[in-house]
Parts: structure tokens; sequence; C-alpha cells
């Protein structure tokens, strides 16, 4: 068990000089934030700027692509929990000089970057996740799949992200299951999502501060209709119709068939649509102390509130100084 009172952090940075300092007892601010959608985890920290050893400004240590790395104690001994590279500095000359960086996990050469990539149908998702990370010189750690087959995928002009996160929810519709991939010691982690151990359970007695669970529609599409080529008169027309909840009324989306290898992949498209978009979104929320080595896709288990059972994260966001942790969870498929 971990005792979270007793949870500290470390934010070493090493700046291009060789040196190294170590950041936290100067910081005003350490937080990190690992979102659904996203690949990339991202810390910020805001400290005074001040003279530090040699009587250089703390900036000076702080440049862009300077390596950053947090550690972690959860009573065992400290452990590497994220590393990374400064992206963004902001230095006010005012009040007490505020100074505010934000870094990235190595993913975030994945977010920024576009390519061109294709590749044939079969290649299985594992094989394309692998070519992508290594087209980009980005480590492989633990690769456990998926191994599942996929259709021809052209990507054009798109984020490796994107492409990497089509990937994945085409290996998910294919019945592969969750997968996530994740920045770990330097190298990326493609692993199936709830696997970890141990799994933690936060409770309403002992451990959970809040917790909100909300439904909405605004995001909901109930039809989608297929449209052809264009006619001469440049109206494009309706193909198909593919129906879902219209209880809730019509929220209609569009699939071009012209931009799809055939009806049959409009038609799937459509449908995909439907199983993305087509159910009132449930955002299920929590707060509870920090429990650092917690991941997005880690399963857990929650009794707070509305929640009675597993879930998996979907989000994650932490305040190291004050020791807090706010979760989003989503149902274990």
């Amino acid at each position: 068990m971990i005792d979270v009172s007793q949870v500290r952090y470390d934010l070493i940075a090493f700046p291009p000089d060789g040196s190294e300092l170590h950041l936290v007892p100067l910081a005003t601010k350490l937080t990190s934030d690992e979102q659904p959608g996203e690949l990339s985890v991202r810390v910020t920290a805001a400290f005074q700027n001040q003279q530090v050893d040699g009587g250089r400004w703390l900036h000076e240590f702080l440049p862009n692509g300077a390596r950053l790395q947090l550690m972690a104690d959860e009573g065992q001994g400290f452990i590497e929990v994220w590393r990374g590279s400064e992206f963004k500095w902001l230095n006010r000359d005012e009040g007490a000089r505020p100074l505010t960086i934000t870094a990235y996990d190595q993913l975030i050469y994945l977010m920024k970057s576009k390519d061109d990539r294709f590749y044939p149908a079969g290649a299985t998702a594992r094989t394309i996740l692998t070519d992508i990370a290594q087209k980009w010189g980005v480590p492989l750690g633990t690769v456990d799949g998926p191994d599942v087959a996929l259709g021809k995928n052209l990507f054009r002009a798109k984020s490796l992200a994107e492409m990497i996160l089509d990937v994945l929810k085409q290996a998910k519709t294919r019945g592969a299951g969750k997968w996530i991939l994740r920045s770990r010691e330097g190298a990326i982690d493609i692993i199936q999502a709830g696997q970890n151990s141990p799994v933690y359970w936060l409770r309403a007695d002992e451990s959970v501060e809040n917790a909100e669970e909300e439904e909405s529609i605004e995001d909901l599409v109930t039809r989608v209709q297929i449209m052809g080529n264009a006619t001469d008169d440049a109206r494009s027309p309706v193909v198909a119709t593919v129906d879902g909840r219209t209880e809730f009324g019509i929220l209609q989306e569009l699939v071009n068939q012209a931009q799809n290898d055939s009806p049959d992949v409009a038609q799937t498209a459509a449908q995909d649509l439907l199983d993305e978009r087509g159910q009132p979104k449930r955002t299920r929320r929590l707060s509870a102390p920090d429990v650092p080595t917690m991941r997005r896709g880690d399963r857990l288990r929650v009794t707070a509130g509305t929640m009675d059972g597993y879930y998996l994260v979907a989000g994650i966001s932490r305040d190291a100084l004050a020791g807090t942790m706010s979760l989003e969870v989503e149902d274990v498929e």
C-alpha cells in the first residue's frame, strides 16, 4: 500500500553545460497532464526567477530543449515517472520575477510532426505502429501488439499522432480491444489497457475527495448520410442513410463516398461514426490524493458517488506540490 502522505517528487534539470539542478525546492507550481486524445504527457512548473549556484539566474539553466526528469517516491525510494524536454519558457520581469516552463515527453514529436504514409491491406496494427516509431527514431520498449490485420491505410499530411490514434481505433473496431501508447523511461510502450498491477481502489470513505458523473448529447450523432459524387449543378446526391438513436432527434453527419475506397468502406465509415458518437457521452471525474505511478490506461476500482466498479483511467492531472490528482475515468470494455 502507498502512504500518500509520504509521496515526494524531485524534478531534475540537465542544462546543456552538463550540470544537474534539482528544481522542486525552488518550485511554486508543479503539475502534469495526461489527457484523452493526446499522446504526450505535459509537465508545467513555475518558479521565482532567482540567482542560483554560481550567481547565474535560474532561467539561464532552463533553455528550450533542456532535458528534464521527474522522479517520485511512494515510500520505497525515488523512481522515474516522466522524462522529457522543455518546449516553452516565460519569464516576467515583474514582482517576484515569475518563471514558467512547459515540457513534454518524447511523444510530442509524434504529435507535432506530419508525414505521408501508406500501408497495404493485411498489415497488422503492431507493424504500422512500430514502423511509425522507428521512422522517427523513437525507441521501443514493451510492444505487446495489437496483432490484428487492418485494411489499406493511406495517410496524407497527417500528424503521426493522428495516424497512431486512427490505427488504434481501427484495431479496436476489429476486436483487438483498447490499446495505448505511453512513454516510459525514454521508450514507447504499446500495451493493452487495463493490464496494470497492482489495481488501486479509490473509496469515498478513504481516498476520494469528490466525484461527479455527467451525461451529455451535445456531441451526439443520430444519422449519417453517405454522399455520392457531385452532379453538374454541384449538388451531391444522398447514396444511403444510416440511422442511430433518432429518438433524440436528427443530429446529422456526412460521409463522402468518393473519399473512401468503395461503397462498402463508406458504409463502414458511417457505422464507425455512429459507434463512436451515437450514444450519449458519459463523463466521470474524481479527485483523490496523488498516486504518482498511476497512468492513463490503468484499471482501477472506484466506489464513490454513483461509481461502483472497475474503470480505466482516461485522463489524469496532477498537482505534485499539493499531492492531489484529478481523474477522468471510463468503463472497462
